[in-house]
């Protein structure tokens, strides 16, 4: 039985994200700061739990910024069809409109997984609110591989700063990184790159707040694909389109 294990990831090895919690937001370090800070990874033997803090002075819901959760939505449409209990209906394009940063970031970690074709029949995750702090969360994934695991949060939260920070930047290569991610958890495994696999949709998710069971059937995600969009309040998840 693979033991528990704990290691410690800092998106960015910066003082400042610590400063700014003790001293409240402030607007200056909005520029500076990262959308969230991966305080710690927790690696079992079934599921990766990160402890995210969404930084001081950035939104905590999907709503305080619609374009930016649309920008998300267009990087990795299949996010919306995820299967997901607990808000406002059965599945993720019910709530995406409105729901925490946090929950969209397993969502999107949860696709990226699922897009390689490596993580397995059922992909699920769950993200709780840590009590005492309402920036903290911990959000819990799936874990078939912790290379894949660790790389798709990483990657999701990479995605997540550009389509709330850094629009005005070039966009992230979704099928890239899915590409890439899959080649590097094929090479640790000592597998050949699973390029015919990634990006095909072919994994199944069952996914959300208040996921977590085993028993959902898969998800079609097959048809998925990233397209440049310029008119993202056109984007209707759940019906938030931006008026």
């Amino acid at each position: 039985m693979l033991s528990e294990r704990v290691c410690v990831v800092h998106m960015l090895p910066r003082s400042d994200v610590v400063d700014q919690r003790r001293s409240g937001a402030d607007e200056k370090g909005k520029a500076m700061a990262d959308l969230f800070n991966i305080l710690k990874v927790t690696v079992g033997p079934k599921k990766l739990t990160a402890r995210v803090l969404v930084n001081p002075g950035m939104p905590l819901m999907t709503s305080e910024d619609v374009e930016a959760t649309a920008r998300v939505y267009y990087l990795a449409p299949a996010i919306a069809e995820h299967m997901c209990l607990g808000d406002a209906g059965s599945k993720f394009q019910d709530c995406m409109g409105h729901t925490e940063l946090a929950h969209l970031l397993e969502h999107l970690t949860v696709e990226i997984m699922n897009e390689t074709g490596l993580a397995g029949g059922i992909s699920s995750g769950r993200t709780r609110g840590v009590m005492g702090d309402d920036r903290l969360f911990d959000v819990e994934i799936s874990c078939p591989d912790d290379a894949l695991a660790v790389g798709a949060l990483s990657s999701a939260s990479f995605m997540m700063n550009w389509a709330y920070l850094h629009a005005d930047q070039t966009p992230p290569d979704f099928p890239g990184t899915v590409a890439a991610l899959a080649s590097l958890v094929g090479s640790l495994r000592g597998e050949a790159a699973a390029g015919d696999g990634a990006g095909a949709g072919s994994g199944a998710v069952a996914n959300g707040a208040e996921c977590g069971a085993e028993d959902f059937g898969p998800i079609d995600t097959e048809g998925a694909s990233v397209v440049a969009h310029d008119d993202v309040e056109g984007a209707v998840f759940g019906g938030a389109a931006a008026e």
